[in-house]
């Protein structure tokens, strides 16, 4: 694992609220070995196999796994995403727990495999911010006798209006601290909430993907609403990036008004991809084993200058760091919940969520043209004529 260091920066950009990772110096060796009668063995792609193999045994089969699905309960609750949770914590140990929207506290029931769950508790996300609709995750305790590999769903049900809904289960999460870091598929990946409809555009998705591709982020989780992304050319820088499997494009329609849940429903997007990437993702960033999360100081960058590549040509910033609307790098297996820019609770009470003053890992926000007098010009160095060609070549291509 290489080493990290405050002159190996690691920065985090934001184009219009899309955020992209940047981790440098991620290296990977072939060993090649000969069996006795001369045969070549890449012992490398041998073990990529037997990884895969080993995690494809705790995925779910889901034919929506490329849309959040949501299961009305009644006119105001709606479940989404249960998961299985094998974590030895500090939320308790050996449960079923359920994504869910409610307008209302209320006492539910659970029942895994025909049998009753004992202990059922409902805890509250910390950034509902009294909206209408508020988002909880319900925990169900695994009755005895019964194993997680057994369970494929859960059927939960509401105390005041007696009606139940069966929810499938879509992820397992295993023990975290029985997990090595040879066990995950990527190194780094990015979540993506598009919830803001028109104000992307396919330049600016172009120039998002590229710039995190010339990063190595093995993987782009992008959440979005097809029925506000109707523009042609959007559709196809979409779907050409999706073909070529630079980004996951994942479905998120929220059942209800967007007006009345806090943010769009974000927080729901970024519980929901900490689960889908918990035995995926593993940053080289973690050293220090106990760091669960490392929240990013934030600078402004003024967007006077309206021509894409926007981070090319835009360098001029605040001069200090923004320190509340901060983004997060985490260890999503370490998180039991993680808000929009802090990590609200790690599953082990002695799991560290350190800050930092831009040093080790920065994000940029580029915004309207009312900021300086510092230029900031990290990108432009390091990428200005590779991210500048393969911007050009897209654009072409796709004719956008």
């Amino acid at each position: 694992m290489p080493r990290i260091t405050a002159s190996k920066i690691v920065l985090l950009s934001v184009l219009s609220l899309l955020i992209t990772v940047f981790y440098l110096n991620i290296f990977s060796s072939i060993k090649i070995e000969n069996d006795l009668d001369g045969t070549d063995y890449d012992l490398d792609y041998i073990e990529n196999d037997i990884k895969k193999a080993r995690r494809l045994l705790n995925e779910i089969p889901d034919p929506s796994q490329n849309r959040v699905q949501f299961f009305k309960l009644d006119d105001n609750g709606y479940a989404f995403s249960a998961y299985t949770d094998d974590r030895k914590g500090n939320m308790g140990h050996k449960y079923v727990r359920v994504l869910v929207f409610i307008t209302k506290f209320d006492d539910f029931s659970c029942e895994i495999n025909s049998k009753k769950s004992n202990v059922v508790t409902l805890y509250e996300l910390s950034e509902n911010h009294n909206m209408k609709w508020k988002m909880y995750i319900l925990n169900c305790l695994l009755p005895d006798g019964v194993t997680f590999n057994d369970v494929n769903s859960v059927k939960i049900s509401r105390s005041s209006s007696q009606l139940s809904v069966q929810i499938p289960i879509r992820y397992r999460i295993q023990d975290e601290k029985m997990m090595t870091p040879d066990e995950y598929d990527y190194k780094l990946s990015t979540c993506v909430p598009a919830l803001f409809g028109n104000v992307y555009y396919p330049r600016r998705i172009i120039e998002f993907v590229e710039l995190n591709s010339l990063q190595e982020i093995d993987k782009i989780y992008i959440y979005y609403n097809p029925l506000e992304m109707t523009d042609e050319a959007t559709e196809r820088t979409l779907k050409f990036y999706s073909d070529t499997q630079k980004i996951n494009l994942i479905e998120f329609i929220l059942p209800f008004s967007t007006r009345d849940v806090w943010y769009y429903g974000q927080l729901a997007t970024v519980t929901v991809l900490d689960n889908q990437t918990l035995s995926e993702t593993v940053s080289g960033l973690f050293e220090n084993r106990k760091i669960a999360s490392q929240r990013t100081a934030l600078k402004f960058i003024n967007t006077k200058i309206n021509r894409s590549p926007i981070t090319l040509n835009n360098i001029v910033s605040s001069k200090n760091f923004e320190t509340r609307f901060t983004k997060c790098v985490v260890r999503p297996e370490m998180v039991f919940e993680q808000g929009i820019h802090h990590t609200s609770r790690v599953i082990q009470d002695d799991y560290e969520t350190p800050s930092h003053d831009g040093s080790l890992l920065r994000v940029y926000h580029y915004r309207e043209p009312r900021y300086c007098c510092e230029n900031e010009n990290l990108l432009k160095q390091r990428y200005d004529k590779k991210l500048q060609e393969v911007f050009d070549a897209v654009v072409l291509m796709l004719e956008v």
